[in-house]
């Protein structure tokens, strides 16, 4: 690849994409590792379940903080030294974590986690849109998300197992290692991308690029998609271990377990995205995916709602629901990010930074809600994705707010 990336790929390079989608899933991996260890965590810094999700909360915060700030910044100095730079902090806040000895010595290190490694899905966004014309890039998008899909297949499992043998702080060794190894094979493999026909903007540019992004209505109903994707998604993280140990009495490991196989189910999910929008479009792929969502949805509150709890059921509902995340959120985010080559960093960031934030307050509330039952998780989660319908509807009005 030419450091400008004058001449765009035909076509999906798989060597690049297995690296930009390991790249992308340090993020996930970052979150999902956490979630099977957090009753241990609890334990040991002895605080109770419901102040544990500022953990998660922190993250998502940081992420959704920082990652229009890593868009501006690989705009602006380029797409190598902001992703090097990233997983550098990364490394070091892992560092931290392990020998944190409170909770809130725990949550700021998470913070700066996230911090760095927001870096990772916005830059490897930019690099696809520097790379590739707008329908390659959404069939890149979505072999990275299916790659970046493994991450929380064997996240819980790693996490899991690591605490298992060597205590919980172990998870964050394994965050530093595999930072660590990153930065050696993003060192050695990847050049530049920015085009050099693309001037870095300047402060007032920027803000006039994100109310640009903000009042055009294309960019923010994509992103507003996969925002309430991935809020729904967010939404059952919050609870779930609990819950599905309220009604089935499933531990931790089984959990963990369950939670490799819908992360598989994402992973299936994008891999369509990708092979069914060659065929027939991004466009219609989106509408039959969210359309399968709001099924998958109404299933999920008829099992909340039923006089007995059915596993196959509320297993069968999440099943599809997240099969439908991995078919429709590569998808969504190529529409963001694909009008706007020249803010292509910007793009990525803020449409991320939406998600993160969505995603956080979708899980706040469903923590705020909770009550050991499934009946409000449901009813959220069935909100969310109507808005995610809703959204596309109106990306694809084709009207945008005048100035």
């Amino acid at each position: 690849m030419t450091t400008a990336a004058a001449q765009r790929e035909p076509g999906p390079r798989w060597a690049f994409i297995a690296l930009l989608g390991a790249t992308s899933g340090l993020s996930a991996f970052g979150m999902s590792s956490v979630v099977p260890i957090l009753p241990v965590m609890g334990q040991s810094l002895q605080v109770d379940y419901a102040s544990l999700q500022f953990v998660v909360s922190a993250y998502l915060l940081g992420l959704g903080v920082f990652q229009p700030v890593q868009g501006v910044l690989c705009d602006r100095y380029g797409r190598r030294p902001v992703l090097l730079g990233g997983f550098a902090v990364f490394l070091a806040a892992s560092l931290l974590a392990s020998f944190a000895e409170s909770l809130p010595a725990l949550v700021l290190a998470r913070f700066l986690q996230s911090m760095g490694v927001s870096v990772a899905t916005v830059v490897s966004r930019a690099i696809v849109r520097d790379s590739y014309e707008p329908e390659p890039a959404a069939v890149a998008l979505s072999f990275i998300s299916a790659v970046m899909g493994v991450a929380p297949v064997i996240a819980p499992l790693a996490g899991g197992a690591a605490a298992e043998v060597f205590g919980w702080r172990s998870v964050f060794w394994l965050h530093a290692g595999m930072a660590a190894a990153l930065l050696v094979l993003l060192g050695l493999q990847l050049k530049e991308t920015r085009p050099q026909r693309v001037q870095p903007l300047s402060v007032g540019e920027l803000l006039r690029g994100f109310r640009l992004l903000a009042r055009e209505r294309s960019f923010m109903g994509h992103a507003l998609v996969y925002s309430f994707v991935s809020g729904a998604s967010f939404m059952f993280i919050t609870v779930g271990a609990d819950l599905f140990n309220r009604l089935f009495g499933m531990s931790a490991a089984r959990f963990g377990v369950m939670w490799a196989f819908l992360a598989a189910a994402y992973v299936s999910g994008a891999v369509s995205a990708g092979a069914l929008s060659r065929r027939h479009g991004s466009s219609r792929i989106m509408h039959i995916g969210l359309r399968l969502k709001l099924v998958a949805a109404t299933l999920f509150v008829i099992a909340a709602f039923a006089a007995q709890p059915h596993f196959a059921l509320f297993t069968g509902a999440l099943v599809l629901l997240v099969y439908t995340n991995g078919l429709v959120s590569p998808l969504a985010l190529a529409g963001a990010v694909g009008p706007h080559p020249e803010m292509a960093g910007v793009a990525a960031g803020f449409s991320s930074s939406i998600a993160m934030l969505v995603s956080m307050f979708s899980a706040m509330a469903t923590g705020i809600a909770y009550d050991g039952g499934a009946e409000r998780c449901a009813i959220l989660m069935a909100l969310a994705c109507v808005l995610a319908w809703v959204s596309l509807r109106a990306a694809e009005s084709g009207s945008t707010p005048k100035a």
